[in-house]
């Protein structure tokens, strides 16, 4: 078996199916049998740890990752309630994200196939195409914009950017939705969370402002998009990807209380 599976979440995986989670990464205790968990607190990262959403678990894993993923080629990561499948699947999309199919927890079964463990190649959720405005539009409609505006200027100044990509992050017309979930070769996994881990020292610098509310997993949201741009770009001309699979009793996906969307 060459695939591990790796669950993040502040919320157990569907208990009649955790023997899909080889490793729950959390940043609470929570209940379960899964055999392999690690607790990381938000508060790991500082005083605005928060603010780095999922990103701080899976900073934790990166940091971790010769010890964790020893031995195997493929990292298989999902959430609580998300997981990709490779293949197209016949079932009901949300009424409020077309991209993302909607399974019940009673037929989880059935698609025992996304979380085996044997893969072959990395695999990511299918890029959707925004309209007018393009991502940055759409970070404006949901989210802070002087943030996206001041975390390109620190990309800039952090040389992790060139003119040129800040112009192609700002412009972009694609979107990976739930970009963090999916399989990824240890190996793009380690050079794809390099650069993020690098970018979110964004939220030491003078640029950072914390937000409050919902808002206060800033900065979650502008990894999150640059997470998307590096997947987009590294799959440019030959992009395997997969779909978004959502565990829901309901049509209507809802927003969690402490976690990126």
């Amino acid at each position: 078996m060459n695939t591990l599976n790796v669950c993040i979440g502040h919320v157990p995986f569907p208990a009649e199916h955790s023997h899909f989670v080889d490793l729950l990464i959390s940043p609470n205790a929570v209940p379960g049998n899964i055999r392999r968990k690690a607790i990381v607190p938000d508060e790991l990262y500082g005083e605005h740890g928060h603010a780095l959403s999922e990103y701080a678990q899976l900073f934790w894993l990166y940091r971790n990752l010769n010890a964790i993923a020893s031995g195997y080629e493929y990292l298989n990561i999902f959430q609580y309630r998300r997981f990709i499948s490779p293949t197209p699947v016949n079932a009901p999309k949300a009424s409020n994200l077309p991209w993302a199919t909607v399974v019940q927890e009673t037929e989880l079964g059935n698609y025992a196939y996304c979380f085996e463990r044997q893969r072959t190649n990395s695999c990511f959720n299918t890029p959707i195409t925004l309209g007018a405005g393009g991502v940055i539009g759409q970070y404006n409609g949901a989210h802070v914009l002087e943030d996206f505006l001041s975390f390109t200027q620190y990309m800039m100044e952090a040389k992790l950017f060139d003119s040129s990509d800040a112009l192609k992050f700002i412009s972009q017309q694609h979107f990976v939705p739930s970009c963090s979930i999916g399989l990824y070769h240890v190996e793009l996994f380690r050079s794809i969370f390099a650069v993020l881990e690098s970018a979110s020292e964004f939220m030491n610098s003078p640029r950072f402002v914390a937000r409050d509310g919902y808002q206060r997993r800033s900065v979650g949201f502008l990894l999150e998009r640059l997470h998307s741009y590096l997947i987009v770009e590294h799959f440019r001309s030959a992009g395997v990807f997969g779909h978004n699979m959502l565990i829901s009793d309901s049509a209507i996906a809802t927003h969690t209380a402490d976690r990126v969307q």
